[in-house]
């Protein structure tokens, strides 16, 4: 069976040291390149770990793998995050970070 599985693994993913990896990648990449989209997306992935499905928490910045804490309250999490509203590359005004 391993055999089988190493036959049909992706070559750019042989080249990786994958053996046996065949899932298909799953990406979803979007173009972040407005204000209220980054804020849209942020506040998904902060209200994620409260959702009814995984209810990891109560409040975003008591999940401590979440830059919910910074946006919230303005304190590094076990994770060191990046104001995105600082970014030199995005295409806003900086420190408009009304959360």
């Amino acid at each position: 069976m391993l055999n089988k599985l190493a036959d049909v693994v992706e070559v750019k993913r042989k080249k990786n040291n994958k053996q046996h990896e065949i899932w298909e990648l799953s990406f979803d990449w979007k173009d972040c390149r407005s204000k209220e989209f980054i804020k849209q997306k942020l506040l998904y992935i902060h209200n994620n770990p409260c959702s009814g499905k995984w209810s990891l928490c109560s409040s975003p910045d008591d999940y401590p793998y979440s830059s919910a804490k910074f946006y919230i309250t303005g304190e590094q999490g076990i994770h060191p995050v990046t104001n995105a509203w600082e970014m030199e590359d995005v295409m806003f005004i900086k420190n408009e970070n009304n959360f």
